[in-house]
Parts: C-alpha cells; structure tokens; sequence
C-alpha cells in the first residue's frame, strides 16, 4: 500500500505539472486556420525554449528542432539545410510550423538579398497557410516593412497567397500607390469583393483613379455595383467632391430616404445584358435594357449594352449607346476602353486614337487596357515603329509597360535584335516580376533572333525570383532545343538537370528535345544512356517511345554504328516498344550507309512479321536502292525497282532515279543508265540537274562525251531546264577525260557568256586538265581569272579561287621557271588555303556529290 501511495502521489504531480505546461505553453485553438499555424508554431517554439531538449546534444535533435534552433540563433545557412534534409521537404512541402518561423524570421531582415543562395531551393515548397499567419501577424503590430518583406518573399520563393494576405497587404498599402498597383497586377481576375473594396478605398483616398479603373476591369461584374458605392461613399467621406468622377463611380439608385444605394437590380440586369451579348444574342440583350427603362440610363448598363454591341460585332448600335453615355455624362475610361476596342476589331485604328485622345478632355486618365489594344493592333500589323511609339505615349501618360504589354510586343514575332532588347529592358524595370507565359515569350524571341547570350541572362534573372518551380517542361524543351541547335551541350545538359532539380516531370516532348539536342551535337552514346535511365524509372517510362528510339537510330546511323543500331533496334522488341516505318527506314539507312546490305532481307522479315505487320513506302524502296548501288550491286537495285514499280501502290521519284543513275556511273554502265531516262520520261518524272551531272558524269568516264552534249541539249529544251554551274563543271571534266581539251576551255567562254559564275571546282576541274593536257600557258591564265588578277568579265569582290592542292601542282609542271617564279609572287599570298566565300576548299565538292532529294544523309520522313 505505501507503494501504491507513493505511485498514485507521483501520478497527480505529473497531471499538475502537464496542466501547468499545457497553460503556459499551449494557445487557444480558433477556427482561423492562420491562428492554428501560429499557435502551431509559437507552440514549438515554446517547446525549443523551455523543453526538455534544452540539455540535449545538437546530434540528439530531430531536422525540425535543428532548423527551429538555427533560425532562433540568426543561422540561416544551417536552417535551410535541415529543412531541406526533411522528409516533407523532400517530398514537396515545407512543414507549417518551419515555413512559418523562417517568414517571420525573413521578414525582419534589413534586406532578402541578405538570405544565403540556398534560400531559392525553397521555391514552391511552402503553402499559402504559413504566408498567412506571418503576414496578418506582421499586420497586428502594425509592421508595414514587415507586411513588404512577406510580400516579396512571396515572390521570391512563388509562395500562393489567399484571399486573406491579399486583403491583409491591401491594408498595409494603403497609403502606397506604387504597392497597391503591383499587389492588383498580380492578383488573379475576378478580384475578391473584399479585396477590391480595400483596394478601392486606398485608391479614393489617393486619388488615383487609374488603378481605380484597372481594379473594376477586373472584378466580376456581379460585384461592380457594390464596388461603385463603395468607390462613392468613400468619395464623400474623404470629402473629395461632392460628386465621384465618373471613372470611379457608376451605377446608383435611390432608396426612400432619397440617399444614393448601388442597385443589385441593375446589377443582374447587366450582367444578364452581358451574358447575352457573349452568346452572340443582341435583340435578348436589347430586350433586357428595354424592360429597365429609366433605371438603365446609368453607366454601368450603357456599358453592358456598349459591351454587347462591340461582342457581337455590331459597331453602329455600339456608337449609338458610346454617345449616349457621353453626351449623359456617364461615360467612363471603361466605355471609351470598349469603345476603342469595336473600333479597331473594325479596322477604324484613327477613330481608336480619338477617343485616345479624347480621354483627358473629359477628365479621364487612361489605363493600360487603352493602350493595350491600339499596341496589339500596331504589332499585328508589324508596324513596329508606331509600336513603340504608343509605349512611349503610355510611359509619358505615367503608365508602366507590364508583363501583357511586353507579351503583346513579343508576339510580334520581333526580328531585330534591338528590338528584343529594347522589350528586355522594360522588363527589367517592371514592377512585378516575370510569369511563365512572359518568360516563354522572352525564350522565343531570343531564339528567333539568335541572341541565346541574352537567353542565358534572362534565364539567370527568372531563376533568381525564386518561381523556377512554375516552369513547365515545355518551356525547358524550348531552350534545350535552342541550345541544342547552337551546339551548346554544356547548357543542354544543365537546363535538364535544373528541371529535375525542380522536380518539373519532363514529357515525351521534352525528352524528345533532349535527346535530339544529344544526337545533333554527336553525343548519341549519352542520349542512349538517357533513354535506358529514363526506362528504368517507372515514373518516367512512358515517356521511352518508338519517336525516341528512332532519333537515337538516326545518330548512330549517321555514325554508322551499324552494330550499335542493332542493338538498340534489339532493346526496343525486348521492351515492347513497337517500330514503325520510320524506325525501320532508319535502320536501313544505317545498313546502306554502312555497307551493311547482307542484312537487309532478314530485316525485310521482320518488318513483315511486326504486329502489326509494316509496309515499306517509298522510303523503303529508295533507302535499299541507295545502299545497293553504294555497294555496287546496281543489279539488286534494279531489282528492287522492278519489285516495286510490280506491287502497283508506289512510283519511283526522282532521289530513286538519281541513286540508280549514281550507280550507273560507278559501275560504267551507260546503256542502263539511257533505259533509267527512258524510264523517267514515261513516270512523268523531270530530271533536275543533279540528275544531270550523274549521266553527264557516266557519259564522259565512258568517253560518249559527244551524246553527253546531244542528251543536254534535248533535256534542256524539253524541260525548260536551265543547265547549272555544277553541270557544266561534270562536262569540262568529261571533255577532259575524252581527250577534247579545246570543248572544255569552249565551255569555260560558254559559261561566261551565259552569264554564268564558275566557282572554285569549276576552275580547279580546268587547270588540272590544262596541266595534264601540257596546256601550261592557258593554265596560268586561268589561274589569274580564277583570282580576279586576269582579264576576264569576273569583277567580284571575292573571286573563288582553286580548291586547295591545284595551284601546287601547276607550280610544280612549272618547276624553276621565271613564268612560275611570277606566278608565285602575284599570287602566292592567296596560298596554300583557297579564299572562303564562293569558292576555295569550303566550297569542294558542293552540288557533285549531292543533290535535290539525295538520300545522302539520312531517309525521307
């Protein structure tokens, strides 16, 4: 019993002792889920304080003691990375009681800049409650700086505010014009009613009607009666005219004591005229102003009427209610703006500027939304200039460019380089900071124009408001894909790991970016590897798809990697991911490419075999044709022809024709190559002159120069083919070959005459004919032509010059004599390299080895 006593005696000191603490620690639960969020956190923080982890070592403490004690001792750094080792942190979200402490703590900071770098890895981890309870907080002891600290911070970590913080901050910037306008930019549209009228009532009490105006822009308008009496009420009361401007106030009603009460009648009557409107109806809107009578003779029923008009196109009965509601004096910045608005849909941009114009004259201040539309209209129209002069009129009008007005000037698709500068440095004065939509249209211009150096700091600059977290991943697959294209893999890569970072999920599309960017800078080993990361990841499984399979085939094809397509090719039927034609096109590429052919037939099964089984196209045919006549099996690919002009559903084109005829000149078969013409000629395909230089090629190396010049002639008449530079150049080197030197050097007068410009290749083909010929004296002259130092019709700035390696060798037939020892004084310091530009060793090769609708590089698709 004496131990039973002593237990029960310790029991009741217990209770006491939990009661004491529960009084002193504990707070008084409320409905108010900011309050729960404080009591929460002063709870916890009482605990920290007075608990029982006072004695504890630091390694005994949990991650949210850890981080509610370093921000108590002022040690930032340390907080935020144990918040961020946290599992909820991790998980996405910033527990309340933490958020809740850091705000406070933040918000009593001399400066954000003077949070560490790591505080943006909080973007998007913390909830509107948190923000909350610290700003209405900050509101009760009456700390303004602290209630504008929150706010930024807001910004800066793209924390969502309620309803409540943005009434709480209306209250904090009451006196503060420049605040309030950036608190109503950034406010979703309709604005609370309770936000509105706070707002409204620090816009009277400022006299700034514009922001007046912008806030009933944006309202629903179920609420725009109440809000005019509310904007009129707190005319009177600030004693600020004995009647509110009509910018400010509308639609009122007198009640039996003869005092001015907003109308709830008119109220739904206009909205009823507006929704009419929107559905195309005006005889039901029409209906609904007539059943008013007199008590429609208000603004904001001319409005809704005006509004209607303009919605459904009718611009004369819009002017009819527009004069009505100025000659009455009711007109507002909101009926010139929908005024103004008809007008330009209408095409009428000068009547537009009247009203413009007209606004001060009645005592109006425009709106963005003025501008707005008459900016629009100019960029439409790409008359930049006019552009940029009605933002210089709204920035003279004391009205700061915003993120709709620098989206509406980017979509312009600006051109210029100046242009998208000249936007940027309005941004980087705006007040509110850069959304995504505005962000994407930054990304887009600089892409456009090339300035990726202005991309790069924009991104930097977006980063650093702390609302990464709301890129989406097609907005990184934009810049991947930019950055791909300047072959700047550095940047592709750090653009993918900074959307995993955020944990932005990528799409088939940005993954397809990615990879493509990988494949087009030769890094195809590592989008393989991508791909096999991404499979492995359940999440992101889906995501490996036949289009991602075949832009890795395409790489390792034009590498040909014949046994790494295979194996890849391998990989996608044991993960079940079906090919297509164009997967299957692409391996046959790399077959053709390379020489790789045995495969083909096995292959050809396995399409057929597929489930569902896979025609071959026209593609097919062109690629097995191509890659039989680089093997030089012009027989097979004869064949192939002949199978696929006899299956009846595809006609051969010309890239077929051309790779066929290709293969008649590699194999000296001129009689085919005749046939294949014929064949042309009954498909109704024309030959274009890559076509030409193939036969004309075939037909010199097989010494029939004569019929090559007989079969130019025809095709030229027949077709109304113009013969190129390329062209010729085959056929001085076929005069050559046949030992006609004197029809080359005629063809060289030819081409001048013509009006032809020979380039590099041509006048290498031709000096080393000359040279090998003995032709030594016409060899130098042409070399002088060829550098612009002879006499002949070529005046240009930049002759072409010889291919590099000719000029070598006519010094060399030359050996020590004084006519080479000249030569290399007038023109030894264009060598060894031939010039750039038209000619020279850039220019080797161009229009000889590839053609109009060549298969060279990779298939069709």
């Amino acid at each position: 019993m004496e131990h039973l006593s002593n237990v029960w005696l310790e029991l009741v000191l217990a209770s006491f002792a939990v009661i004491a603490y529960m009084t002193l620690a504990g707070r008084k639960n409320t409905t108010n889920q900011s309050k729960r969020t404080v009591s929460s956190c002063n709870a916890t923080h009482d605990y920290e304080e007075h608990g029982s982890t006072s004695w504890r070592n630091d390694q005994d403490l949990t991650l949210s003691q850890l981080a509610l004690k370093a921000i108590r001792q002022g040690k930032m750094s340390a907080a935020i990375a144990a918040i961020q080792r946290m599992p909820e942190t991790i998980q996405g979200e910033v527990p309340v009681d933490i958020a809740y402490r850091l705000l406070v703590t933040v918000a009593k900071l001399p400066r954000l800049s003077d949070m560490p770098a790591e505080f943006k890895s909080l973007a998007g981890k913390i909830s509107p409650n948190p923000l909350e309870a610290a700003v209405v907080e900050a509101m009760k002891a009456k700390d303004l700086v602290a209630c504008r600290q929150l706010h930024m911070t807001s910004g800066f970590l793209n924390i969502p505010k309620s309803q409540k913080v943005f009434e709480t901050l209306a209250k904090a910037y009451a006196a503060d014009s420049t605040a309030l306008h950036v608190l109503v930019d950034e406010a979703k549209a309709p604005l609370g009613s309770a936000f509105a009228e706070l707002a409204l009532e620090a816009c009277t009490r400022m006299k700034d009607s514009r922001l007046s105006a912008e806030i009933f822009e944006k309202v629903s308008s179920s609420d725009t009666a109440f809000l005019r009496g509310v904007v009129e009420k707190a005319s009177y009361k600030e004693g600020s005219s004995k009647e509110p401007t009509t910018a400010l106030c509308g639609t009122l009603a007198e009640d039996a004591d003869g005092q001015k009460e907003p109308s709830k009648e008119a109220a739904m009557r206009a909205n009823d005229i507006r929704s009419c409107g929107k559905n195309g109806d005006l005889k039901g809107a029409m209906k609904v102003f007539e059943r008013l009578g007199s008590q429609a003779n208000n603004t904001l029923i001319l409005n809704s009427m005006l509004d209607a008009c303009i919605e459904c196109k009718d611009l004369p009965k819009a002017m009819e209610f527009f004069d009505q509601c100025r000659d009455n004096g009711l007109a507002d910045v909101i009926s010139y703006n929908t005024m103004m608005k008809g007008y330009i849909a209408n095409g009428q941009e000068g009547a537009a500027k009247k009203l413009l114009a007209e606004l001060p004259q009645r005592g109006l201040s425009a709106t963005r939304t003025s501008y707005h539309g008459l900016l629009n209209a100019r960029v439409n129209a790409r008359d930049f200039i006019a552009a940029w002069k009605l933002v210089a009129d709204m920035q003279a009008d004391g009205i700061s460019p915003n993120a709709v007005t620098c989206s509406i000037l980017l979509k312009g698709k600006l051109s210029t380089t100046s242009d998208v500068s000249r936007v940027l440095a309005l941004i980087d004065v705006m007040e509110q900071p850069v959304d995504e939509v505005l962000f994407l249209a930054v990304v887009e211009a600089c892409i456009r124009t090339g300035r990726l150096d202005l991309l790069s700091r924009q991104t930097e600059k977006f980063l650093k408001q702390g609302t990464s977290a709301t890129l989406t991943a097609p907005t990184y697959g934009s810049m991947i894909k930019a950055y791909g294209h300047a072959l700047d893999v550095k940047r592709v890569w750090h653009l993918w790991d900074q959307m995993l970072f955020h944990q932005v999920t990528p799409t088939a599309v940005t993954l397809g970016c990615m990879v493509e960017a990988l494949v087009a800078n030769g890094r195809t080993g590592e989008a393989w590897q991508l791909a096999q990361k991404m499979w492995n990841d359940e999440s992101t499984r889906s995501l490996v798809n036949t289009v991602i399979y075949s832009s890795i085939l395409k790489g390792f094809a034009q590498t040909k990697e014949t046994e790494k397509v295979m194996a890849l090719y391998e990989e996608m039927k044991d993960h079940g991911v079906q090919a297509n034609t164009i997967t299957y096109n692409t391996i046959l590429n790399a077959f053709a490419q390379g020489g790789a052919m045995h495969r083909v037939p096995a292959f050809l099964e396995d399409m057929k075999a597929a489930t569902p089984p896979v025609e071959p196209d026209i593609v097919t045919y062109s690629t097995i044709v191509k890659g039989f006549c680089n093997a030089g099996n012009l027989d097979r690919a004869l064949k192939v022809l002949e199978d696929m002009k006899s299956c009846g559903k595809y006609t051969p084109d010309e890239v077929m024709y051309n790779s066929l005829l290709g293969g008649c000149a590699k194999e000296h078969r001129p009689d085919e190559a005749l046939q294949l013409l014929t064949d042309m000629r009954k498909y109704n395909v024309a030959p274009s002159n890559y076509t030409l230089s193939m036969l004309v090629k075939l037909m010199g190396r097989c010494r029939r120069i004569n019929q090559a010049f007989t079969m130019l002639e025809d095709i030229s008449k027949e077709y109304g083919l113009k013969i190129n530079i390329q062209v010729y150049t085959c056929l001085i080197q076929g005069c050559f070959n046949a030992g006609q030197p004197g029809k080359a050097l005629a063809l060289h007068e030819k081409i001048l005459k013509e009006g032809l410009t020979p380039d590099s290749m041509t006048y290498t083909v031709l000096v080393r004919g000359c040279v090998q010929g003995g032709l030594l004296d016409k060899a130098v002259e042409l070399v002088r032509i060829a550098y612009g130092r002879g006499p002949s019709p070529i005046k240009e700035a930049n002759p072409p010059g010889l291919n590099v390696g000719c000029f070598d060798e006519l010094v060399a037939a030359l050996g020590t004599s004084d006519e080479a020892k000249e030569l290399l004084k007038d023109l030894g310091d264009c060598q060894p390299a031939a010039p750039s530009g038209k000619g020279g060793s850039k220019g080797t090769g161009k229009g000889y080895g590839k053609g109009k609708g060549s298969y060279n590089a990779a298939p069709r698709w």
